[in-house]
């Protein structure tokens, strides 16, 4: 009797061992599910943020106009989990505006409501993605920037970068690889090519004129303000490598090389849908005082435009 009790309690416990991932897969599915009532609530969240928020207020009343008819003819109606939701009405969001900074993330765990994405990419985290800053064959200088990192620390690895470079013959900066990042990074890089208190952009609201931004006092090698610049560019650098592009192409600092880039000129804020949800807002929108303008949906077109594996050989082939 006892052997047979024993070996029933060793069965249990097998079947248990077995059954357990099962379970926390499954505990995991029922977090992740959406009920009707929590997609309609979303929706009505997501909108109202939108109209309320929207850099461009026209554009932002038809996106809440536009999602609302999409929930009425069903066009969600086949999302049953939260990562759908998110994916397929973020996708929805960015199709309908034409803007790519528009859409949606989870919540953190530690429910911190921020814009700024996750890397997952070493090339990206590394050194604050300040890859490379070398001097190649015939003085030329190479600096390659990954991310405009939102660290403080990354600006002070940057000027030393930089200063670095600084008494080469020409510099090249290798934006290739490059997406968003802080506006406040390509502020003090570009203050290191001009001299300071020199207006870049006036940034905008959905009221109007919020801000000017102009270049600041930097420790810099005074060399950088005349060193002649390339910019290396893809169609997948954007955002903050864009605006960083596109500030010294136009105040006649830069040369650009590559391809054209994708078109994201907003600045993106953070807003709370619900306890799992946040959505990813453009807020504001900067405008040259030069060319009364900005990148948004055409991108920066280069001065010598090819594809971008080719860019670096063309450049230092041809300087």
């Amino acid at each position: 009797m006892k052997t047979i009790r024993l070996f029933l309690s060793t069965m249990l416990c097998v079947w248990c061992l077995i059954l357990l991932p099962e379970c926390k897969v499954y505990a995991q599915g029922q977090t992740d599910l959406l009920q009707e009532r929590e997609q309609i609530a979303a929706i009505e969240k997501i909108a109202e943020l939108i109209s309320l928020n929207y850099v461009l207020p026209d554009m932002g009343l038809k996106v809440e106009s536009a999602l609302y008819d999409a929930q009425k003819q069903g066009q969600f109606a086949h999302i049953n989990s939260k990562k759908q939701f998110i994916n397929e009405v973020g996708k929805f969001l960015r199709a309908y505006s034409k803007d790519g900074h528009l859409g949606l993330t989870p919540m953190p765990i530690d429910k911190n409501v921020t814009h700024i994405l996750t890397e997952k990419k070493e090339n990206r985290i590394n050194n604050f993605a300040l890859e490379q800053a070398k001097v190649l064959p015939g003085n030329i200088g190479y600096f390659k920037i990954n991310k405009f990192h939102p660290d403080e620390r990354a600006k002070k690895l940057a000027s030393y970068a930089l200063n670095f470079l600084s008494h080469t013959s020409h510099l090249v900066i290798d934006l290739r690889d490059s997406t968003g990042g802080s506006m406040e990074l390509v502020t003090h890089l570009v203050s290191h090519f001009v001299q300071a208190d020199r207006h870049l952009w006036d940034m905008y609201d959905k009221e109007g004129l919020s801000y000017r931004v102009a270049s600041v006092e930097v420790s810099s090698e005074p060399y950088l303000q005349k060193i002649p610049i390339t910019i290396l560019t893809a169609k997948g650098s954007i955002s903050a490598a864009e605006f960083f592009t596109y500030t010294l192409k136009h105040l006649g600092r830069a040369r650009i090389v590559g391809e054209q880039t994708e078109g994201l000129a907003h600045a993106t804020g953070a807003r709370k849908v619900n306890e799992w949800l946040i959505l990813r807002l453009p807020l504001m929108r900067p405008i040259s005082p030069i060319t009364k303008t900005n990148w948004e949906r055409v991108g920066v077109k280069p001065d010598v435009e090819m594809a971008e594996e080719g860019a670096l050989d063309w450049v230092l082939n041809n300087l």
